[in-house]
């Protein structure tokens, strides 16, 4: 039987993970992280809605050590005010690279990949699904294949039983997700991608603030993939 955990932070990427998983695995468990972010709320709310949705079962953590540490850091995403960018700002590469070290998250993903490596090693081994793209991986340091090679050499020594990252979108970037997204039909208007979302419409669609990076990114992606946005936003993203 083929197992895997999706670490899901309802944006984008981890529901088209999501919907990839659940085509592709006999078993599926999506795995959430509360670390005290601004988006938490929603992403819990968001987690929740697309566990119903496609009948996966939902563990949310809650890592209060990370939350102390982005706090230490002066991440944004923890209690601050994270930066407005324009479409054209994120094509300055020096832009880009100060806007991720504004929200980064101390070593984010090699914390989140070791819980769900922990969970799976319990179950008996599986794939650590990540919605690590190309985009991202641009400015991210721990979105690159050499990250996930990495991650997974150490996984075999950390490991009694088989288990390994797997990113079906590093080769991607927002527009090719969001082409993936639309082949899977997914619901991707009630993801969430914003750093400081507005809360939610009647009918559950989180309302996006449409100045962040990663609600200019979302939009554009979506604008030149597939021809249309279905996602709320307080103000109109830039592109």
């Amino acid at each position: 039987m083929k197992r895997a955990v999706v670490l899901f932070s309802g944006g984008l990427d981890s529901t088209a993970c999501l919907y990839w998983a659940k085509k592709n695995y006999d078993e599926v468990i999506m795995l959430t992280a509360n670390y005290g972010s601004n988006e938490e709320k929603v992403t819990n709310r968001v987690a929740e809605f697309f566990s119903k949705e496609l009948d996966v079962p939902l563990k949310i953590v809650k890592l209060d050590f990370l939350e102390e540490f982005s706090k230490l850091r002066g991440t944004t995403l923890v209690g601050g005010e994270t930066p407005k960018v324009t479409g054209e700002e994120l094509e300055d590469m020096e832009i880009a690279q100060e806007t991720a070290k504004s929200v980064w998250v101390p070593a984010r993903n090699v914390v989140l990949i070791a819980v769900a490596a922990s969970l799976l090693d319990a179950l008996g081994g599986g794939d650590i699904v990540v919605g690590f793209n190309a985009e991202e991986g641009a400015t991210f340091p721990d979105n690159t294949p050499e990250f996930v090679e990495k991650m997974n050499e150490m996984l075999r020594y950390g490991t009694m039983a088989e288990v390994k990252v797997v990113a079906p979108l590093i080769g991607l970037d927002k527009k090719g997700i969001a082409k993936l997204l639309k082949e899977l039909n997914a619901k991707y208007e009630y993801s969430n991608s914003c750093y400081m979302p507005k809360g939610f419409t009647e009918d559950g669609k989180p309302i996006h603030c449409g100045e962040c990076e990663s609600c200019v990114r979302r939009h554009r992606g979506l604008i030149e993939g597939i021809g249309e946005d279905r996602t709320v936003y307080a103000i109109e993203p830039g592109i």
